[in-house]
């Protein structure tokens, strides 16, 4: 139980800090849309442009940021190296806001474990904030300090949670005044002053249903089952309120708030002596830590691939650069050989070495634009292949051992004589459910009626899948023989049609939508409609979603072309033709 009441306090930290950072700018557009490698790109063309400008303080804030998408990778070496530098600075320049810079160095020092060198850095960035009268500094400073101590057994954290507290008050913070009503109850549950801290348990609840906070809420609810059992024995109260948070906030709960909730009700309900319902949450609980598990790798495969990919496509940048500086060095020099010799030609000379700046700067563009396509089709090609191989290593590995273990205990079975015991009955009940969650996974991941039947029906598949009784997809294909085409092919058009089937679910707000496929000319013709509110498509900026620019790159891999028409309140028509493969 300790466990999970720690594991609530530092997740609510953790938005403190979010919260007090938040800006709406460029790096916040790609970290949401979790291309890391542009926000990363963007943060450092600003800082070096802030740099060669001489704009300092622009420089030191940015840098900070960028610390913060190299920590999301867990790259800390590059993290603290860009904050030193920073501190460097702004130490040279006498600049204001220091304290931020080295509150976000002890925080990595804290992250990697040396706690130390977080406590001095903690100290270190408190006196400047307090010199500085830096309020946002010192509440995360002060809410660091806290946490530090108290995980450290030290009496001291109480002092910097009255801290943090008057902070909160003297700014009127909601949020901020949640967040110390929290710390308040942890303190007082460490020292086990229980009626404390259940008063300044209501009063956090009271803050988080206020601001109407569901992350808020769902951690005060979390707390109040913590409270029930641990300090009243009441674990029927308990479970009460681990099953309305399942019931009301389910699609506000991560991963791992799932194996937590269900572990929590695996307790409640063992010590309620209902061992049914206990041995029913325990298998749910192994059954989300196996999720998490595998999303937990994924996480750390992404980030491994993403540090590469942003290493390579940084060393690619900087070798054009430097190819097309050498160039451009090299025409000025003819440049001026030409003007010194030929004073006539002056005006001639201008006017070629702008448009040979120009070509240059298109060039440069289209070098990025070029990269940016080969990184989203290697993210979507990365993806098809996962799901390919995940889903065949579920489907003949998982799901065959899964369907043997049931044969094994079912021809075990037949040779018993007497009543069967209701543990075998169960074990084969586990396993056959098992099986069908791997298949299900499996079919979902790659659908087996495309690897069976092929691309045509398997976007008719599609269309009767999503349709409901809100919107109606009708299919119509124009190939009588429906003929197969090779596997790679047919996965990658059939993900196309997918995210344009989807753009149509979720923004369109339409109620009928039509997709047509024809074969003419040893091309592929692919039409979708639908009779929703649409968007001005003359426009740039609304015409490219992320979800549109993957499409867009992947029928440029396929050597395809794709036209979107679309007006306001008069639906969207997507025209595509791609080549069918030799």
């Amino acid at each position: 139980m300790d466990k999970f009441f720690l594991l609530f306090f530092f997740f609510f930290l953790g938005l403190t800090i979010a919260v007090s950072q938040s800006m709406i700018d460029s790096i916040d557009y790609y970290s949401e849309k979790k291309e890391l490698t542009k926000a990363i790109n963007y943060a450092k063309n600003k800082s070096e442009e802030y740099l060669n400008q001489k704009k300092y303080q622009d420089f030191c804030k940015i840098s900070v940021r960028k610390s913060k998408l190299y920590g999301t990778l867990n790259d800390h070496d590059k993290s603290l190296g860009t904050l030193y530098k920073a501190l460097s600075i702004s130490e040279k320049n006498k600049l204001r806001g220091k304290a931020e810079i080295i509150e976000q160095i002890a925080t990595h020092y804290s992250i990697i474990g040396d706690t130390l060198k977080a406590f001095k850095n903690y100290y270190k960035a408190k006196r400047i904030a307090l010199t500085e009268k830096d309020t946002a500094s010192l509440k995360n400073i002060y809410q660091n300090l806290f946490r530090l101590h108290t995980v450290n057994k030290v009496d001291s954290s109480y002092i910097y949670m009255k801290k943090k507290f008057e902070l909160d008050k003297l700014v009127n913070s909601p949020f901020g005044i949640a967040g110390s009503y929290n710390n308040h109850f942890v303190y007082y549950t460490l020292i086990n002053k229980h009626s404390m801290a259940k008063s300044y348990l209501d009063s956090s609840y009271s803050y988080a249903i206020k601001i109407n906070n569901k992350k808020l809420i769902i951690s005060s609810l979390s707390n109040y089952g913590y409270y029930y059992m641990q300090f009243e024995n009441d674990f029927k109260k308990g479970a009460d309120t681990y099953e309305k948070i399942k019931k009301d906030f389910k699609d506000d709960l991560s991963t791992f708030d799932y194996v937590e909730l269900y572990s929590n009700l695996v307790y409640a309900y063992e010590q309620l002596g209902d061992y049914k319902r206990a041995n029913f949450n325990s298998s749910l609980a192994l059954d989300y830590s196996k999720m998490l598990y595998n999303e937990n790798l994924n996480d750390k495969i992404r980030e491994i691939e993403t540090k590469y990919i942003i290493e390579k496509v940084e060393d690619e940048f900087k070798e054009k650069s430097k190819q097309l500086e050498e160039r451009q060095s090299r025409n000025r020099k003819i440049i001026f050989i030409f003007v010194a010799l030929f004073g006539f030609s002056l005006v001639l000379f201008y006017f070629f070495y702008q448009n040979l700046q120009l070509k240059q700067r298109n060039k440069i563009k289209e070098l990025d634009s070029e990269i940016q396509e080969n990184i989203i089709n290697a993210s979507i090609d990365g993806q098809e292949i996962e799901r390919k191989k995940l889903s065949e290593v579920l489907h003949d590995n998982i799901s065959a051992l899964l369907s043997s273990a049931g044969l094994h205990l079912s021809a075990y079975l037949v040779g018993q004589k007497g009543e069967t015991p209701e543990e075998i009955l169960k074990a084969r009940s586990l396993l056959k459910e098992a099986h069908d969650q791997v298949r299900d996974l499996s079919h979902e991941l790659v659908p087996p009626v495309l690897a069976k039947l092929g691309l045509y029906y398997a976007v008719q598949d599609l269309c009767e899948k999503n349709s409901n009784s809100i919107i109606h997809f009708t299919f119509n294909f124009f190939d009588s023989n429906q003929k197969r085409y090779n596997e790679e092919f047919e996965t990658k058009v059939y993900f196309i049609i997918t995210e344009l089937v989807n753009n149509i679910v979720k923004h369109s707000k339409a109620t009928s939508g039509y997709i047509t496929l024809e074969e003419r000319n040893n091309q592929i013709i692919i039409n979708v409609e639908d009779n929703g509110k649409g968007f001005d498509s003359t426009k740039t900026f609304c015409s490219d979603g992320f979800g549109l620019t993957q499409i867009k790159a992947r029928v440029k891999n396929l050597k395809g072309k794709i036209t979107i028409n679309s007006k306001l309140n008069a639906g969207t028509l997507v025209y595509i033709k791609l080549q069918i493969p030799h």
